[in-house]
């Protein structure tokens, strides 16, 4: 077959989306040998060198809907692909191909207060559009399926379940790296507190900061390291809530970074009300830093007795979580211990394997 994707998230510094589809491709194209690809990015991404894979770098002047329904679509007229893969939520508009569609989460049509309006409007009429065309459509979690059923009619046979995976370039950093990075970023001797992701307001960082403050008179050499750009609306002061001498904010962590970030950590903190799934406490379990989670969404499904697990957004139910991920030696080896068991289930090559048979259900 000659398969067509969006790579539009795909690049230098990819998140998100584009660490999804970038992690799934890899081996996909081992798993496939017979079947082309060509995939439409937005920059150059120097990763493909198989003889059955090409790239395609297409204008993204205007953003990524002007790019999807622009150059891509024309793209896709010219190659006039037996499938298209779309791994960022949405299908090109006047698209009549045979596809497949992932739908990470489903937030924009149950949380609309969580985005400015315009974009909101826009997103939640491409998205209801998009999931009733794709022939399949791909979600990480039952929680996510849940939510496709609760907000648009359409047949459940259509959603087919993908556990995604952890990178093997995560794992625990050698010693000597992590006294570097640690230098490097101020840490030295000090105990450190992370999180990672793009700053939503459902992501709680001001009750992070206070509860960080509470554990400061147990833990006064603590560090609170918060890696993401600040995407929240209604905008909250983050540059102002981040603007204290023991709090480390940087926008962003380059990909072969990520490790050492996450093996500098006692304890990492992601406090979202609402996920489809969650890969950055997955790459903190397997860098062996135990994460603080808000029970909600996906995470209470996917990280169950592998975290620790918060009941409410309130600093001094993070505090106290945040203390026992940092001391409770005999829960922090369970928890670890109970992943490494796991660990296998979150594989990006099983992943791929899964997603080859729903693939050549097209052929």
């Amino acid at each position: 077959m000659k398969i067509a994707v969006d790579g539009y998230e795909i690049g230098i510094h990819s998140t998100g989306v584009g660490r999804v589809i970038d992690n799934l491709l890899a081996p996909l194209f081992d798993i496939l040998p017979e079947d082309t690809f060509t995939i439409f990015t937005a920059e150059v991404a120097d990763k493909y060198s198989q003889s059955q894979v090409d790239q395609v770098i297409l204008s993204s002047r205007g953003g990524y809907l002007r790019w999807l329904n622009g150059p891509f679509r024309r793209g896709l007229n010219k190659l006039a692909p037996d499938l298209l893969i779309a791994p960022n939520y949405i299908l090109p508009l006047f698209s009549r191909l045979p596809s497949i569609l992932f739908e990470h989460d489903l937030s924009v049509m149950a949380h609309p207060e969580w985005y400015p309006r315009r974009f909101g409007l826009t997103r939640r009429f491409l998205i209801s559009r998009s999931l009733k065309k794709a022939d399949i459509i791909i979600v990480p979690s039952e929680f996510t399926k849940k939510e496709i059923l609760s907000h648009v009619r359409l047949d459940p046979a259509k959603i087919r379940f993908l556990r995604y995976g952890v990178g093997k370039q995560f794992q625990r950093s050698r010693e000597e790296s992590l006294i570097r990075w640690k230098k490097e970023k101020g840490l030295t001797g000090r105990r450190a507190v992370g999180f990672l992701g793009s700053i939503f307001n459902r992501r709680h960082i001001p009750e992070l900061v206070k509860a960080a403050e509470l554990l400061r008179k147990d833990v006064p050499d603590l560090v609170l390291f918060i890696a993401g750009r600040d995407l929240t609306h209604a905008p909250l002061p983050i540059a102002g809530i981040l603007d204290k001498k023991w709090i480390r904010w940087e926008p962003m962590i380059p990909e072969n970074e990520l490790p050492l970030f996450y093996s500098s950590l006692e304890a990492f903190a992601y406090l979202s009300e609402y996920e489809g799934f969650g890969l950055p406490p997955l790459e903190a379990l397997a860098c062996g830093t135990v994460p603080v989670l808000l029970d909600r969404s996906s995470l209470g499904e996917i990280f169950r007795n592998i975290a620790v697990m918060v009941e409410n957004p309130v600093p001094e139910e993070i505090r106290a979580a945040l203390a026992a991920a940092m001391n409770d030696k005999g829960l922090t080896e369970g928890i670890l211990s109970r992943f490494r068991e796991k660990k296998e289930e979150f594989s990006w090559v099983k992943a791929a394997r899964e997603f080859s048979l729903i693939i050549k259900e097209f052929a």
